[in-house]
């Protein structure tokens, strides 16, 4: 949940199921979708290949979290998938305003 930035998303490619608030939906290519400052939400990729979005944090500052909460480039590509690091993502997030407010979301 962010506490400080509104999150805006095109979904470019792949299938997901998003949650906003007490809201489930599908977003696919083509989808806006608006994620309000305060309100919890998460999202899971459906489809079998990888989900590209572009994303809009404003005001900015939020990016921090992707950028410290992520993981180097291992070479040319997506890494192979892995757990996320769920202690890191909560400190990160923190210095950030923002915060992991419950599990992830699990796959339908």
């Amino acid at each position: 949940m962010h506490y400080r930035e509104d999150e805006s998303l095109w979904v470019l490619e792949g299938e997901l199921t998003m949650r906003c608030g007490d809201r489930t939906f599908q977003a696919g290519p083509g989808s806006f979708v608006f994620l309000p400052r305060g309100v919890p939400h998460t999202f899971v990729v459906d489809s079998s290949t990888p989900a590209r979005m572009l994303t809009l944090l404003t005001p900015g500052g939020g990016e921090g979290v992707f950028i410290e909460g992520g993981r180097p480039a291992e070479g040319p590509g997506l890494p192979p998938p892995a757990a996320p690091d769920i202690e890191k993502l909560k400190r990160v997030s923190e210095r950030f305003g923002a915060e992991i407010v419950g599990p992830p979301m699990a796959p339908t």
